[in-house]
């Protein structure tokens, strides 16, 4: 079947509804009319000053609109769009940029300084974001020549809709990141299912919580602007991270559909809320990492069936998610929620370590076979080749599959059954992670001789990473955190670093990851400094309760003891019931030890007792300036 291009998908729509709301930020709203006009000039602009076919054009900036209008623009200027988080580390930046690098870079001004230091790139754009007004200016243009820059005519430029549209860099096993080249009409094929499907309509609210570094994030934008409706976007991250905040965020925005990650999902149980809460809420699609059955049952007790819950399976290298799953109540009492089958458009079996196809019942690996997977890994044509494949069942030579390295079955319904990983990838909040590449990392540090790294659950099935470690000496575990923080995501920072004075090893020398030992969550020899304040005594008890951990010692590190992002938003929470007051996320990260955190407290509840003139302190330690 053939789709339209994404991006002219979306022209359409905005033709059809231009005056309605397209995007929703906060107090500030653009219309399809609005948007049209800001993503066509910002294409006729990269077309003035040379962009051609398939130049990259890298986007680096917090604000989502502005990512928004610069993958459409980039889209209908013929150009291939590569989404990096805004909070990439520098040297993961450099080695990215290295790799392949951009032929134009619309940026935020925190990322100038990296990219001044690179001095290779010597016909590089770059255009420095100014958020949404996006008043499109080249970077040391004195003349300030483009300021007044204003072209919103429409563009018709073709395109191969099996051409390459972008970029999106995964983990990779080998210490670099891996760039999954996308092609143009799979995004299209996907949109076109979940819109037809669950019939999104005009003026459908959908939210937009997914990171723009992760090929989901196109779920989140064009399914509402392909079908009439809006993009719905928290105006900060604590509203995504803080499930209080997100629970209300959603009711008051009064969403209609949710595509997030089950730690996410999982957030929304731990707030207590009312049966009638999510009242225009409609469906939530899951995807990233499995769906536990505790929290279909919890939120069908709570919420019951009004509110679909659909489970997705795929992985980016075949565009986003191939399988579907309608959760139903009795599911809850299942031992996995099953990923469903696959979409029209697209099939899959399950093939064991001969190659042979299974069984109903019998476990092997997922192969997926569809027309809408991905171009594979670019400029990595060897390793494309592992896992894109002839379809060893035919013999057709364009007969492609894609071999997903996860194990499933397919269960007496004909649904099929995720059972987990055959290698040493895991994915943690929907994010995927090569062991791997944390463990190469660790490698480069001076004092290391040795790294393994294991993913493990807590007490509440949240994976969490625990680094084992053989140094040359006594390692200190905050040094090594903040040496992997400038290399490395946040998400990719273990949990928990355990240093041993030998691995254990295998006949043939490798190291015996089976014999490892379970994390000690606890210094076993620390010393246990008890409270001396109230606020001191008041965050014991918080830090017991979410951690699950007794005793606590003020000078324990709250991810030494197992803390992660999902735990900080419980702890976030705690604090404000407790104390009145919003501590910012930022200086719950630099600050992790439970006296530095009540010291952090006591400031602001200080703060709060004084006169107004204090606003502007108030402000500055909530920007992580104080």
């Amino acid at each position: 079947m053939k789709y339209p291009p994404i991006h002219t998908w979306f022209s359409q729509t905005a033709q059809q509804f231009g005056e309605q709301i397209a995007l929703s930020y906060g107090e500030q709203q653009i219309t399809y009319k609005q948007l049209e006009e800001k993503t066509n000039n910002l294409a006729n602009f990269l077309i003035l000053n040379g962009l051609t076919k398939d130049d990259f054009v890298y986007i680096i900036t917090h604000d989502s609109i502005t990512i928004i209008i610069a993958i459409l623009a980039t889209l209908k200027a013929g150009g291939v769009f590569v989404p990096l988080s805004h909070k990439i580390p520098g040297k993961r930046l450099k080695n990215i940029l290295l790799q392949i690098p951009p032929n134009w870079l619309i940026v935020d001004q925190s990322v100038l300084g990296i990219i001044d230091t690179l001095d290779l790139f010597q016909n590089l754009q770059v255009i420095v974001n100014n958020n949404s007004d996006f008043i499109p200016a080249l970077k040391n243009n004195k003349t300030n020549e483009y300021q007044d820059f204003w072209n919103p005519r429409s563009l018709n430029i073709e395109r191969d809709p099996d051409g390459m549209c972008y970029l999106y860099f995964t983990s990779g096993s080998t210490g670099k990141p891996k760039a999954i080249a996308g092609r143009l009409k799979a995004i299209s094929h996907f949109i076109d299912w979940e819109i037809n499907t669950l019939t999104i309509e005009q003026a459908f609210r959908v939210s937009q919580l997914i990171n723009p570094a992760f090929d989901a994030f196109l779920r989140d934008i064009f399914v509402p602007l392909c079908s009439g409706g809006v993009v719905c976007i928290p105006e900060n991250l604590e509203t995504i991270i803080d499930g209080r905040k997100l629970v209300h965020w959603i009711d008051k925005q009064r969403i209609n559909l949710i595509h997030c990650v089950p730690s996410l999902f999982r957030s929304l149980l731990l707030q207590e809320s009312p049966p009638n809460q999510f009242s225009a809420l409609q469906y939530i699609l899951l995807s990233g990492e499995p769906l536990l059955p505790a929290d279909v049952d919890c939120w069908i007790q709570r919420y019951g069936k009004p509110i679909q819950l659909i489970n997705l399976y795929g992985a980016s290298e075949t565009t986003m998610t191939k399988f579907f799953y309608f959760v139903k109540p009795s599911d809850g009492q299942k031992k996995t929620i099953p990923i469903g089958k696959p979409m029209p458009g697209s099939t899959a079996i399950i093939v064991d370590k001969a190659g042979k196809v299974c069984s109903p019942g019998m476990v092997g690996e997922i192969y997926i076979r569809t027309p809408y997977i991905t171009l594979g890994y670019y400029q990595q044509p060897d390793l494309t080749k592992e896992v894109f494949i002839q379809n060893p069942f035919t013999d057709k030579i364009n007969d492609i599959v894609y071999k997903t390295g996860d194990l499933g079955r397919i269960i007496a319904d004909g649904n099929f059954e995720y059972l987990g990983r055959k290698d040493r990838q895991v994915k943690i909040r929907g994010i995927r992670i090569e062991l791997a590449e944390i463990e190469n990392a660790l490698q480069q540090h001076p004092l290391i001789r040795e790294s393994a790294v294991l993913a493990w659950k807590d007490g509440q099935e949240n994976l969490y990473l625990c680094a084992y470690l053989v140094g040359t000496k006594t390692l200190d575990t905050s040094k090594i955190r903040e040496f992997l923080l400038d290399r490395l995501p946040e998400a990719m920072i273990p949990t928990i670093f355990q240093q041993l004075e030998s691995f254990p090893k295998t006949v043939s020398g490798k190291i015996d990851r089976r014999s490892l030992p379970e994390p000690q969550l606890q210094q076993p020899n620390r010393p246990l400094i008890a409270p001396r304040t109230p606020i001191e005594v008041e965050l014991v008890k918080i830090w017991q309760k979410v951690l699950e951990v007794n005793p606590i010692s003020i000078e324990d590190n709250f991810f030494a003891l197992g803390g992660h992002s999902l735990l900080i938003t419980q702890l976030m929470s705690s604090i404000d019931l407790a104390f009145q007051i919003k501590i910012p996320i930022k200086t719950l990260f630099e600050s992790p030890t439970l006296t530095r955190m009540a010291d952090s407290i006591d400031t602001l509840l200080w703060l709060q007792e004084t006169s107004t003139t204090n606003v502007e302190t108030i402000d500055m330690l909530e920007e992580g300036e104080l």
